[in-house]
């Protein structure tokens, strides 16, 4: 008989266990959006960032099932107190990750200490199915985007600027290049729309770090 599978990634599925699978239980990030100043608690503070990738993602690139759509465009930014290898996704993973929509500016909460982004992915495949024995699933349903960076968020920082990261790719969705760019002007501009001049943005840098 049939069984319904979700594939988000033959990458994710082994690490999440086949009963989490069925169920698309992936945990809510512990990192928050932001809409105003209150939501962000005493010991932490609020980044500022936006991830690009270039060349863009084209138009039905990504396979999403109406239900994924969440995933649309968005890059799931892996954050870790340490450095680390991350050769797959795992549950834990997934609970320290903010959702960035491509090309736009993210705004979430962090505890007020200095961070890695340890790896960016983007889900590229992602259905509720009926299988039958011969069916397939794509060998990868996620893509991963290489660079660990280190952040320098220090204690009693309200809100910190960590740049524009930009992922460049080739064809096979391989890393070719990564650049930080500062486009602080623009996004303090947007910062103090929402938020007020009440609180400084601080400009603190993604920097690139070796992997361990």
């Amino acid at each position: 008989m049939s069984a319904v599978a979700l594939h988000v990634l033959r990458r994710l599925a082994p690490a999440l266990g086949a009963a989490l699978v069925l169920a698309a239980c992936v945990p809510t990030s512990r990192i928050k959006p932001v809409e105003n100043l209150a939501q962000v608690a005493a010991g932490e503070t609020l980044l500022v960032g936006r991830i690009e990738l270039d060349p863009p993602l084209k138009p039905g690139e990504q396979k999403l099932s109406e239900r994924y759509a969440e995933y649309d465009r968005l890059a799931l930014v892996i954050l870790d107190e340490e450095p680390r290898e991350m050769d797959r996704l795992s549950l834990g993973d997934l609970k320290q990750r903010i959702n960035a929509p491509f090309g736009q500016h993210f705004f979430v909460s962090h505890p007020a200490q200095p961070f890695y982004i340890v790896k960016s992915w983007v889900v590229m495949y992602a259905k509720i199915e009926v299988r039958s024995g011969s069916s397939s699933s794509p060998a990868d349903t996620t893509a991963p985007l290489q660079g660990l960076f280190r952040v320098d968020v220090r204690p009693g920082d309200k809100a910190v600027y960590i740049g524009t990261i930009r992922y460049h790719r080739d064809e096979f969705f391989g890393t070719t290049k990564v650049v930080v760019r500062d486009d602080y002007a623009s996004a303090n501009a947007e910062f103090q729309r929402r938020f007020g001049k009440g609180v400084s943005l601080r400009k603190a840098l993604a920097v690139p770090v070796p992997r361990p």
